[in-house]
């Protein structure tokens, strides 16, 4: 959460958004705990796009309104983002959101509501991947603090003969770190040997003919031209937000370099990527493509609306979840299904083995599923419509249409 207490300093600052075309992000912000708020008590909202550039956000004191509390503010048209949501109290974080997407666009967006929670600070915090499962664990005052997707367990330190060691007095909740690795146990189930994950929230672009590669990464821009024959490794300026993109000025070297929220296919492979990139040298303006593809699968679920170019009942729910490590879950309408999803160099798209559940439900679910299995197992490749629905292809053709 330390990245959180950094990103709420962020939103306060002024915004490096120049005037341009706006549009309003609205919404209210509540909890489920029985607190009633005190007088001092503030509501702040903010949305970070791009590299955590701020798009913009709204602070705004309680003054003994209770929640829900209403929220709503200007940003950038076009700009893609994560909306996130804090109550202070007496200048301390005490409940903070999830980040919500919200997709890039023109059209106001109302979030509706935005559930908050508990905010348990800790000090140096690491992503661990233990199995399929990743936990956020941080450490204050002799705890280790493991945060799931909906609790937080607070381990006191226990006596240990090698590594640093945290449990529950029952022992059904233990962390016990060595290095780099480390075994845990919550709610007396005990998960595959864990590791901690690296941070790499590098960003990469590339484009072709000439063949260019540019690279964000702490606070650095490499940049290779020319396929590698000239290279430069700069320090990363503040972007300005303007004109739909977000434009990094290199005028000492004759260079800028400008990312926008569009789609972008790769003009040889034809491969999607979330952002198109342009960078103007003093010579030429050569165009090209970054981010990482699966950012454009991943995210909240996929609700399936056509299989086949069959419009679904409307009592049938079929659904399709991609995380960001590659892995692909849903209902397939009667039973869930989980399995490996990969992209390939050129775009293509692999999805199997898939494993699922073994209920029963009535023949016409039970047909319709069959249906979504045939058809998810013949997917060869993906692409993005015009109003943001994912199309799954076989060999060209649609055979699964979904939104979100």
């Amino acid at each position: 959460m330390s990245k959180t207490l950094i990103a709420l300093v962020a939103a306060l600052a002024s915004s490096s958004a120049l005037a341009q075309e706006t549009r309003t992000v609205s919404g209210e912000a509540t909890y489920r705990e029985r607190m009633a708020l005190p007088d001092d008590a503030e509501l702040i909202v903010f949305l970070t796009g791009f590299q955590g550039n701020e798009l913009g956000g709204m602070s705004e004191a309680a003054d003994g309104r209770q929640v829900p509390l209403p929220f709503s503010f200007s940003v950038p048209g076009g700009f893609k983002g994560e909306l996130t949501a804090a109550i202070m109290v007496d200048d301390a974080l005490r409940f903070v959101s999830d980040p919500v997407e919200v997709a890039a666009g023109t059209a106001d967006v109302d979030i509706g509501t935005i559930w908050l929670s508990g905010f348990t600070p800790s000090g140096f915090q690491s992503v661990w991947a233990c199995g399929d499962d990743r936990f956020t664990i941080g450490f204050r005052d002799n705890l280790a603090v493991v945060e799931t997707d909906d609790t937080i367990f607070e381990l006191p330190q226990a006596i240990s003969a090698d590594g640093a060691r945290f449990a529950s007095e029952d022992g059904r909740n233990e962390f016990w770190g060595k290095g780099d690795q480390a075994m845990l146990t919550l709610d007396g189930v005990t998960y595959p040997e864990c590791e901690m994950v690296e941070d790499d929230s590098s960003w990469t672009a590339q484009g072709n003919e000439p063949g260019w590669r540019a690279v964000m990464a702490n606070g650095r821009f490499r940049l290779d031209l020319n396929y590698g024959d000239d290279r430069l490794d700069l320090r990363l300026p503040e972007a300005e937000i303007s004109e739909g993109a977000y434009h990094y000025d290199f005028a000492a070297f004759g260079l800028s370099f400008a990312v926008s929220d569009r789609l972008c296919r790769d003009d040889m492979s034809g491969r999607l990527f979330p952002q198109t990139a342009e960078l103007t040298t003093a010579t030429d303006v050569l165009k090209g493509c970054g981010g990482d593809t699966i950012s454009l699968l991943a995210g909240p679920e996929w609700t399936v609306s056509e299989i086949g170019g069959e419009a679904l009942p409307d009592e049938a729910s079929v659904t399709i979840g991609v995380s960001a490590e590659g892995q692909i879950s849903g209902s397939a309408g009667c039973n869930r299904y989980m399995g490996a999803l990969r992209i390939g160099g050129e775009g293509s798209l692999e999805i199997g083995p898939l494993a699922a559940t073994n209920m029963a439900c009535e023949e016409p679910l039970m047909a319709l599923e069959r249906d979504f299995f045939q058809a998810i197992d013949s997917v060869d490749g993906f692409d993005i419509a015009d109003n943001g629905d994912l199309i799954l292809t076989a060999e060209g053709e649609t055979v699964i249409q979904a939104s979100r």
